[in-house]
Order: C-alpha cells, then sequence, then structure tokens
C-alpha cells in the first residue's frame, strides 16, 4: 500500500479550516518522532488534523490508529471528516465518533467498556470551554498511558474573540468574564501544569504541551 505522505495531505485539505499547514507540520513530525500506537482527538471538525495525525501513522506503517469525537452536528460541515479522509485514503487510521452531546459523555463510554489506559498521545481541540475542556482532560487522564502526550490548542482563544460564537445568545449571557477568559489556558495551568503527574511542558504559538511520568 502506498504511504500518504505530509505533502499530499497538505494538498488535499488546503483551504478547509481549521489546521495551518504549519500546525499540521508540527503534529506531523511529533506524531512520527514518538510513534503513538492510539490516539484520541477531541474535536475533529471536517477533520483536517485527524487526516495529518493519520498520515503521520501510515507513514511509520505501524497498526497505529486515531479515535477521534466531534458533535454530531459535524456531519454538516463541507468537507465531511469522512470526505476528507476518504480524499486522502486514510478511512483506515481513523475512527469518528459523532457523539449527541458532548464528547465528554463518549468518554465516558470508553472508560465504563475499559478502564485501563489505551491512548498514547491525546489532543483536545474541541469546546474550548473550561466546563466541557477540564473534565474532558480529567476523562482522559485516566486514558492516558504513563509516558504519553496531551496536547491543548487554542490556549488563548476567548469567546468575545469568535466571530462565529460571541453573537450568539448564550454566549452574551454569560458573565464577562467567562466571555473574555482563554478558558483552555486555565485548564492548562490549573489542571496539567500543577499536576505532579505530568512534566516536560512547552507552551509555543498557542499550543500546550504536556507529557505524563
Amino acid at each position: 500500500m502506498t504511504r500518504v505522505l505530509f505533502d499530499e495531505v497538505a494538498a488535499a485539505v488546503r483551504g478547509v479550516p481549521h489546521m495551518t499547514r504549519s500546525q499540521g507540520q508540527v503534529l506531523y513530525e511529533f506524531i512520527r518522532e514518538t510513534r503513538p500506537r492510539r490516539i484520541l482527538e477531541l474535536g475533529f471538525a471536517s477533520g483536517v488534523s485527524s487526516c495529518y495525525l493519520a498520515a503521520a501513522l501510515d507513514e511509520l506503517g505501524t497498526d497505529g490508529h486515531v479515535l477521534t469525537i466531534d458533535r454530531k452536528n459535524a456531519r454538516d460541515r463541507s468537507p465531511t471528516i469522512d470526505e476528507l479522509l476518504g480524499k486522502c485514503g486514510l478511512t483506515h487510521r481513523v475512527t469518528p465518533i459523532f457523539a449527541d452531546t458532548s464528547y465528554t459523555w463518549e468518554l465516558q463510554r470508553l472508560l465504563e467498556r475499559d478502564p485501563v489506559p489505551a491512548f498514547d498521545f491525546v489532543f483536545i481541540d474541541g469546546a474550548h470551554t473550561w466546563d466541557v475542556d477540564g473534565f474532558a482532560f480529567l476523562l482522559a487522564d485516566q486514558m492516558l498511558r504513563p509516558g504519553g502526550w496531551v496536547l491543548f490548542d487554542d490556549l488563548d482563544w476567548t469567546l468575545d474573540s469568535s466571530p462565529t460564537l460571541k453573537n450568539m445568545t448564550w454566549v452574551r449571557q454569560l458573565p464577562a468574564e467567562q466571555r473574555s477568559t482563554p478558558q483552555v489556558r486555565k485548564v492548562y495551568e490549573l489542571l496539567v501544569r500543577q499536576n505532579p503527574a505530568y512534566g516536560a511542558f512547552r507552551d509555543e504559538n498557542g499550543w500546550g504541551w504536556a507529557r505524563k511520568n
């Protein structure tokens, strides 16, 4: 089987949000260097990041696989993750789950099915709120193997800075502090960096990395 390389994926996903080519390359090279077998991704949108993760696994030639979760309205995106994975020839590397509500409920199902840590890398890039992603990290931590890595995207993103969310009724009804606070950074600083089970912290270009001891 022909391996899907970075340039091929970058060309296939060009113009699709929400990950740049340079971000994709950082993710791709990280996977090639650390060689995880099982990856958990929370938030996939159209699946650009999923394609980069899957392509890196494909180049390694192992049995590596990505389990990725988003809400069921991701089916309304154009392209969908299924279409993008098919275009890249990477459907066999990724299992998408379309959740009825939040991915935290799907994580509960995973834990109930098998409480033994199974993932080597967790990429959190979904709700971007303290309520959801704080809890999501605590759940994902239960499933992350020692030596595995967790990565948070959009450390400094805020609801007030989002063109698509800031004018929504539910956002306008929130206290000003919650709208203007970078909530993913709160999760990273308070739940991850202060956790003695984690180290090797890196805060670079809006991404927060940590390695489980």
